[in-house]
């Protein structure tokens, strides 16, 4: 069978709104495909943010803990475990592609492509679009663009303050219509993908779009079917958040949920080209994120702030699309994680995984296997589970997840700043509860310690190599040497 993976980024599980937590985002498209399929409700990544859910997420390999000293040079962020895959990692392109497959990859999510990635490994075609964030893309002085619109009155105008959005804007000052967007433009590339290769079957189609995550900008008319009211010149789509008032923070909102009806509208465009094309039925599509985000669920915003102290932030979203739309409907309430994926996609499409490097070998913490499970027995009824609990690592933060409680700490620190969440009686993990519970975090540190094969604190084997986005450093100094036509 043909094989999809749509991985949107920073798309809240919960925004789906066919899920059954919200009935106030849009997403008919997203809607349609999980009534279709099959949903996994307890989803979580293993290795958060970004690019480490997506080295696991191809390699079937668990990047947490972390365990490499990588070089990063060039790359920004570079947080803990965001580095390259590792050259002896098959990943599921190279797999397919010497298994007969046609192979495509197109993405706007610029961090795949920057220095000594190896994303693009194993596909027949790859695209990047450029522009998204920080991506130094295109230049300019330093009133090239005007921040005003999207600043309250009351803020500095300056790049210097706002230099992620100056990048942004930009990148993105030609836009004219919707399909100028970044996303859709990968998305429109997918799609000509499909039409190239209708006949060049079996094939592996990647499409990553790196929205819904911040700058928060949808087309105009999105954020307005969520907040018609607001009247101010300006619109918060990016690094004044944290300052913001409650109506502030209400059109902020709008804005992600805006982004989340774009993009579920491009999903829907593509599938519905694999409907037109008559590919559905010999497709298998799965779509996922990679991590959720803070909407002042805890009173905060964005995803680094609690990272994987709640499930807003850990969850993912993946909804699975059979041929013939087999198994439509099913819930699965057994955990699943990311780096599950590959063994799930190979043995749905009949392939048997083994190396094609012999050193390629999955390994864990403490000599533990760190392969990912096939989760098909999950779907068919012929197991309730392939594991007993969750673990998730972001940065420098662990948690352990289970049915009953989400326990996360700083396990590098002598004080790991303990929190536990009983689930069962608290699902949003509002009320920290560590402190009455004395026993039960010593049960769940003591499972972390089991996975990290040391007790805490634990020292962890990798290494960041500092770096800063280029457009920060031209801002700091043009800025200060009076350079690139300021005012």
């Amino acid at each position: 069978m043909n094989f999809v993976l749509i991985c949107l980024d920073t798309f809240r599980a919960d925004c789906v709104a066919a899920l059954g937590r919200n009935d106030v985002i849009q997403t008919p498209n997203l809607d349609a495909f999980a009534r279709d399929g099959v949903v996994f409700e307890n989803a979580f990544g293993e290795g958060q943010p970004t690019i480490e859910f997506r080295r696991a997420l191809v390699t079937g390999r668990r990047t947490f803990p972390w365990r490499y000293d990588f070089d990063t040079r060039g790359l920004w962020p570079n947080g803990r475990g965001w580095h390259k895959i590792a050259p002896e990692h098959d990943t599921l392109a190279e797999i397919l592609l010497h298994n007969g497959y046609a192979t495509g990859f197109f993405s706007d999510t610029y961090h795949m492509f920057k220095p000594t990635q190896n994303f693009t490994r194993g596909f027949r075609s790859w695209e990047f679009v450029r522009g998204q964030e920080s991506d130094n893309y295109l230049s300019g002085r330093l009133d090239a663009v005007d921040l005003t619109p999207y600043l309250p009155p009351d803020a500095s105008p300056s790049p210097v303050d706002h230099d992620i959005l100056y990048q942004y804007l930009l990148n993105m000052r030609d836009r004219k219509t919707e399909d100028d967007w970044t996303s859709a433009q990968a998305f429109n590339r997918a799609i000509r993908f499909l039409e190239d290769n209708r006949d060049c079957q079996p094939f592996f189609l990647w499409v990553d779009s790196f929205d819904p995550h911040e700058p928060w900008d949808p087309p105009p008319g999105y954020a307005d079917l969520y907040d018609p009211d607001w009247s101010e010149p300006w619109d918060p789509i990016h690094g004044v958040w944290r300052q913001l008032d409650e109506r502030g923070r209400t059109r902020a909102k709008a804005l992600y949920y805006g982004e989340c009806t774009f993009v579920d509208k491009l999903c829907g465009r593509l599938l519905g080209v694999l409907d037109e094309l008559g590919l559905a039925d010999e497709t298998l599509v799965i779509i996922t994120s990679d991590h959720g985000t803070e909407l002042w669920d805890h009173g905060a915003v964005q995803k680094g702030t609690n990272n994987c102290r709640h499930r807003h932030n850990s969850e993912i979203l993946w909804l699975m699309r059979f041929p013939g739309k087999a198994h439509a409907g099913k819930r699965v309430t057994a955990f699943v994680q990311n780096h599950d994926l590959v063994p799930t996609a190979l043995a749905a499409m009949g392939i048997e995984w083994k190396p094609l490097n012999a050193e390629c070998k999955p390994s864990g913490a403490n000599g533990k296997a760190a392969a990912g499970e096939n989760i098909l027995p999950l779907v068919s009824g012929e197991k309730e589970g392939v594991r007993d609990f969750c673990i998730t690592g972001w940065g420098g933060r662990a948690s352990v997840r289970t049915h009953e409680y989400n326990y996360s700490a700083d396990y590098e620190s002598d004080e790991p700043n303990e929190h536990l969440f009983d689930v069962r009686e608290d699902p949003g993990e509002m009320h920290n509860i560590a402190p009455e519970h004395p026993d039960v975090c010593a049960a769940y540190r003591a499972q972390l310690e089991a996975f990290l094969g040391q007790a805490l604190p634990a020292k962890l084997a990798d290494k960041i190599y500092h770096s800063e986005a280029p457009c920060r450093l031209w801002l700091k100094a043009a800025t200060h040497r009076k350079l690139g036509g300021e005012k």
